[in-house]
């Protein structure tokens, strides 16, 4: 039977997967969304669906059962590409028939999304993070925290805070003092998101200080193929800080086992995404957060030799017992232009040994593979997006 991947979103994470969906054999995927975004609209691995029905499960039901019909001789396969869209697969997964490849974590999982139960949880599991201050609806920020200024203030629930925009609003926010602390926390509640916010420990890092670490869990729920690496360079702007613009992968170090280990006694299955950061004072490797999902960075999992897609296939579709798959290490994966990235680092020797790989064709972007290579109107978009990408780090560095 034909098969029709079907990507909720249409940012990069979503074309990361058609591009891997590509690869393994499906020509096109279908993008739905509230909106339509450029790096979706204009390829011909996807097609772009925008609809307002998109904003409520009702509605989403509604869209992929309407395109489901209309392809009535192939198996679609429902990939979340948001976290708001990954947990309204988790939700309703049941609802969808046999038909429908669902290859979402079980419903419990979705306690692991919110950041104040995780934390909890890597306690449990003897799994390092930063220090760590929740705070429940009703509590202000405390006179004092076991951790100086400046720090890190971040709702716990990313999905429901999106709900509730703001003036300035910003994925994270880093307070100099008290003063500011206590000002955004009241710009949040007054915006109407009542999860628990989280204080952290700042760490005096750069971005090569940051990993990230991606898990696929087979139907059994063994993890069965695992992508680490080294993020070089995060966007930054207010609402896509932390985003991953490009990545160098590496093996996998031993603190991570733990994780993999958390992963298969809860159950886990399908795709999950752990932001890492290594302190450069202690030396540890503390998770900051995990994810539902393959992360928007996932295409560096492809590079890398794992296809998120084809494990899919292989798990869901042809039941095949997969084998621990790990990515390879040193390939360097970029969304941005390659001297932008130079440009922000200050590590003479890493910065050589990334040209180096550039040199023997082990740099890898999105925009420069696949079948949209000799599309003119992706090519355009793609020079778009690299000019603005230029001026904002003009402007950053300006400032």
């Amino acid at each position: 039977m034909e098969l029709l991947p079907i990507l909720l979103g249409g940012d990069l994470n979503c074309y990361g997967m058609a591009l891997a969906f590509y690869e393994a054999g499906c020509p096109r995927s279908v993008a739905l969304g509230k909106y339509r975004l450029g790096v979706t609209s204009f390829s011909r691995l996807v097609r772009p669906l925008a609809d307002r029905r998109m904003e409520n499960d009702a509605g989403r039901l509604a869209m992929i059962g309407q395109i489901a019909s209309a392809y009535p001789s192939v198996r679609p396969i429902l990939i979340g590409c948001t976290d708001e869209y990954a947990s309204f697969l988790i939700r309703e997964a049941s609802v969808f028939d046999e038909r429908y490849v669902v290859p979402s974590p079980p419903p419990r999982a979705l306690k692991y999304a919110d950041k104040a139960v995780f934390f909890e949880i890597c306690k449990r599991y003897v799994i390092g993070t930063p220090k760590t201050v929740v705070l429940r609806e009703g509590e202000g920020i405390p006179a004092d925290l076991p951790f100086a200024y400046p720090i890190v203030l971040k709702p716990a629930l990313s999905e429901e805070y999106w709900r509730h925009p703001f003036a300035g609003m910003r994925k994270v926010w880093f307070p100099e003092d008290r003063e500011g602390a206590v000002r955004i926390l009241r710009k949040i509640r007054d915006a109407g998101y009542c999860n628990a916010v989280i204080l952290q420990e700042k760490l005096r890092i750069e971005d090569c200080d940051n990993y990230v670490l991606t898990t696929y869990s087979d139907r059994l729920g063994r993890v069965t193929a695992v992508a680490y690496g080294r993020v070089l360079l995060e966007e930054h702007t207010p609402r896509g800080l932390g985003n991953h613009a490009a990545i160098l992968t590496e093996k996998m170090p031993a603190e991570c086992k733990k994780l993999l280990s958390f992963l298969e006694n809860i159950g886990y299955r399908g795709f999950a995404n752990f932001d890492l950061v290594r302190d450069p004072v202690s030396g540890e490797l503390y998770t900051l957060e995990m994810n539902l999902r393959q992360g928007r960075s996932n295409h560096y999992m492809t590079a890398a030799g794992v296809n998120p897609a084809a494990l899919v296939i292989d798990d869901r579709i042809l039941c095949r017992k997969l084998e621990l798959a790990e990515a390879s290490p040193d390939i360097f994966w970029h969304s941005v232009p390659l001297e932008v990235i130079y440009s922000q680092l200050k590590d003479i020797e890493l910065i050589r040994r990334l040209r180096a790989l550039s040199g023997v064709g082990r740099a890898v972007s999105p925009f420069h593979v696949g079948a949209d290579l000799k599309n003119p109107m992706h090519r355009l978009y793609v020079m778009e997006h690299e000019r603005r990408v230029r001026k904002r780090r003009k402007a950053l560095a300006a400032e």
